[in-house]
């Protein structure tokens, strides 16, 4: 047998075991007493799961941060799913389009709406800084004069480029608006597409 044929492919959930959770469980972190092997493996999959995400310098930076935020009186419990996530994000941001119900929230009638009503772009950026849809009135009365402004700024950047050349302060703005509506119109899309199949 080669060397080649030797070595097998290691999986995402093993990175992150290598390079996060085997570190922490050296250091003594465990569960409480009493919880069933079956529970632990299925928190330690989750979690495996939850910072697959993270670049390999990112995961050792989460090692570092949260080898010392241990529970319980000897600090030797794991931290909680949201504590993990939370400074995972810190290290490094998930992208967007990995969020859970992205996807479903504009492939939704809340998405077709947000076309319509002209606020796609501004409810995109919303879920890019909140990681969730825009909830009470006030967010969401935000995010549609949010979405009036850009809307009118796009179209009036539209018409200016027309007619000569964009500073690159008024380029960079455009190219990122229509960045992020190519995004979210592909997320509205998508799972319109994948309703009717």
């Amino acid at each position: 047998m080669t060397e080649a044929q030797n070595t097998t492919r290691e999986t995402n959930r093993d990175r992150v075991r290598r390079l996060f959770i085997e570190p922490m469980l050296e250091l003594g972190f465990r569960f409480k007493n009493r919880t069933p092997e079956q529970d632990q493996r299925k928190r330690l999959d989750a979690m495996a799961d939850d910072l697959g995400y993270l670049t390999d310098e990112n995961l050792q930076r989460v090692f570092a941060t949260l080898r010392s935020k241990g529970e319980g009186s000897s600090r030797c419990f794991w931290p909680t799913r949201a504590t993990m996530i939370a400074y995972a994000q810190i290290a490094q941001p998930r992208p967007v389009e990995e969020i859970p119900g992205l996807a479903s929230w504009f492939g939704s009638v809340a998405g077709r709406e947000a076309l319509a009503e002209g606020r796609l772009v501004a409810e995109y950026r919303f879920w890019i800084r909140s990681h969730r849809p825009p909830m009470h009135e006030v967010e969401k009365r935000r995010v549609a004069e949010a979405g009036r402004q850009d809307a009118s700024r796009a179209e009036l950047l539209r018409e200016k480029a027309q007619r000569m050349d964009l500073d690159q302060q008024d380029q960079g703005w455009l190219d990122a608006f229509e960045r992020h509506h190519a995004a979210a119109i592909k997320l509205v899309r998508a799972e319109k597409q994948r309703g009717a199949a």
